[in-house]
């Protein structure tokens, strides 16, 4: 079927387009809202601006296609390739794509307040500025994902596998990260006040400049990260591995560090008022000029801990 075709069916009030096939076909602007397109096939097809609002697009093949601006909102995209689609500045809030295909995909700006993204995969995407604000990604793979100045607050990342992405000023305020892999991901200067990263991987991740106030990083792993200049006041950090951390001129007053492993990290000027670091283990981190002031030290390992420059406590 051609896309003159098509759109002669369409005018005459026909909305059943399952498994058709429209590869490559030029419906730019077209008026598509309500139809079924399930299983068809639209790759490399340029849908710009075209208007699929509610629209049944379960397991159809869009890899390639070009929706820049297109409307989505509430479409079903369920298990849809979108693999390489471009998708800038397109609305898609609230649609469901549940285990659909967003790899290589560009989102620059797109609109997924609300979607659900589900087991989604969206590896190498481009997703800068997008707004994803109360999504659901739990189990979704962004590895290498690039969502610097993505909205993210309240999002969903349970499980979510974001390894080696770019999260440079992301706001994840409220975010539930929890068991999430971060690894070597890109978190400076993020928004991650109240997020839940309980036993998530931050191994080797760089949060310097993040705002983590009231966060959950409980039995996170920290090991090699990268939290110069960070604010985790009143942040719960207990029984976190932080192995050779960088925690330079870090905020933590307030926070809950029991049991937390501070092995080799850098406390430099760290502030650490009124933190609880009880049963904690600091052997040989450097704590020169650190503010302690009443902060909790009970059971506290403090061998080889650098006190002041040349000063270490045996």
């Amino acid at each position: 079927m051609d896309s003159q075709e098509f759109l002669r069916r369409y005018a005459l009030g026909d909305r059943d387009f399952h498994t058709a096939d429209l590869s490559g076909a030029d419906l730019q602007q077209v008026d598509l809202r309500g139809s079924n397109l399930r299983n068809a096939v639209l790759r490399a097809a340029n849908l710009s601006r075209a208007n699929l609002l509610a629209a049944d697009l379960t397991s159809v093949d869009l890899s390639g296609a070009i929706l820049t601006g297109a409307h989505l909102a509430g479409a079903h995209l369920s298990r849809a390739s979108l693999h390489g689609a471009t998708l800038t500045g397109a609305d898609l809030s609230g649609a469901t794509l549940s285990r659909t295909d967003l790899r290589n995909a560009i989102l620059i700006e797109a609109n997924l307040g609300r979607a659900s993204l589900l087991e989604a995969m969206l590896n190498e995407g481009n997703l800068s500025g997008v707004n994803l604000s109360s999504a659901t990604l739990s189990k979704a793979t962004l590895n290498g994902a690039n969502l610097s100045g993505a909205n993210l607050c309240r999002a969903l990342l349970v499980d979510s596998q974001l390894l080696a992405a770019s999260l440079c000023g992301a706001n994840l305020e409220r975010a539930d990260l929890s068991h999430a892999n971060l690894a070597r991901a890109d978190l400076s200067r993020a928004n991650l006040d109240g997020a839940n990263l309980s036993g998530a991987n931050l191994g080797r991740a760089d949060l310097s400049g993040a705002s983590l106030i009231g966060a959950n990083l409980s039995r996170a792993n920290l090991i090699d990260a990268k939290l110069s200049l960070a604010s985790l006041r009143g942040a719960n950090l207990d029984r976190a591995e932080l192995t050779h951390a960088n925690l330079t001129e870090a905020d933590l007053s307030w926070a809950s560090l029991h049991g937390t492993n501070l092995s080799g990290a850098s406390l430099h000027r760290a502030v650490l008022s009124d933190a609880d670091l009880s049963v904690a283990i600091l052997r040989g981190a450097d704590l020169a000029e650190a503010k302690l002031e009443q902060a909790s030290l009970g059971q506290t390992d403090l061998s080889w801990v650098i006190f002041s420059e040349g000063a270490v406590r045996t």
